[in-house]
């Protein structure tokens, strides 16, 4: 399968697919879409496309009330004289692979936005991150991850839904890990995060948790090839600062088209841009940051730093 979501004719407005079932429903509504537009009635289609075989089969397959047969669509598609790149894409799509779909597994830990920012980044060539409340979740220690979640669940007021939430950690910190797993692939994105300072400055969690997290990072910023770990020193930002405090954005492998910005709202949701204009926007905010961050070297001595001032033996 090509290495990018797509967005289809009349739908530009639409999330990408999370899911397989989300990606046949887009097929639906591009042949809903193809059909409308030539102002054609379902029985005029069914009774010029034979593979359809009926209008209620020809109804089902616009709402993907059923699994979508191949010959069926590729027939609409050729009777509707539908553009190249749409027979490309609706391909591309009845290929959706299940196997790379493992966040549908989580819904009730994921809502349908973090489900389409997984898609995303399953399939995006470059992921590019700007973190100042946290260390990015793609690089987070499971001892860091319980921590942050803990956090959030205790300050709840109510008291059912702090218990909620607190019942709720093991869920999620398995769907945390498992997005990491992402990064060792063979064709995984190319992973660029810029972190500010202040975040290593923290003890979330307590010294122990906060030493393994930063030697983590420390491990990562060294080892792995893909992934470009830079620091945000404190003094970058005394005359500004990006512009939401936790972004995500996804390029895909064809880097024209299907770009999308996640905006993370601290620990409750985030919402998800694909509005050219405004992706452009913060690609270039993100573009700008990250040349105002530490080098390689520069970034693991910073966080050597952070490290020596958690280690019991260092005065602090």
């Amino acid at each position: 399968m090509s290495g990018r979501i797509l967005t289809l004719v009349g739908r530009q407005e639409e999330p990408p697919p999370a899911t397989p079932q989300a990606a046949e429903k887009l097929i639906g509504a591009l042949l809903l879409h193809l059909r409308q537009e030539r102002g054609l009635i379902q029985s005029d289609v069914v009774r010029a496309v034979r593979e359809v075989g009926s209008v209620s089969t020809l109804s089902r397959c616009e709402n993907a009330n059923v699994k979508l047969k191949a010959e069926q669509v590729f027939a609409l598609l050729r009777f509707y004289k539908a553009p190249e790149d749409c027979v490309r894409e609706a391909e591309m799509l009845l290929q959706w692979p299940h196997e790379r779909t493992w966040w549908s597994s989580f819904p009730d830990v994921a809502n349908s936005t973090l489900m389409a920012l997984y898609a995303l980044e399953s399939t995006s060539k470059v992921v590019q991150v700007y973190q100042e409340n946290n260390v990015p979740g793609m690089l987070q220690t499971a001892g860091y991850a319980r921590a942050l979640m803990a956090d959030f669940a205790l300050a709840q007021y109510d008291p059912e839904t702090r218990r909620k939430y607190l019942a709720a950690i093991d869920r999620r910190l398995e769907m945390r890990l498992r997005r990491q797993h992402l990064l060792d692939q063979p064709n995984a994105p190319m992973f660029m995060a810029v972190i500010a300072e202040s975040v290593l400055d923290k003890e979330l969690g307590g010294v122990p948790v906060m030493r393994e997290q930063l030697r983590h990072l420390f491990t990562i910023a060294e080892n792995k090839p893909n992934v470009h770990l830079r620091i945000l020193p404190g003094s970058a930002m005394r005359q500004g600062s990006p512009l939401h405090p936790a972004i995500t954005l996804c390029k895909p492998h064809d880097d024209a088209t299907g770009r999308a910005v996640y905006l993370e709202d601290k620990n409750v949701g985030g919402k998800l841009l694909t509005e050219t204009p405004q992706v452009e926007t913060y690609m270039a905010s993100m573009d700008h940051w990250y040349r105002h961050a530490l080098s390689k070297t520069e970034t693991m001595d910073r966080l050597q730093y952070y490290i020596n001032r958690l280690t019991p033996e260092t005065p602090r």
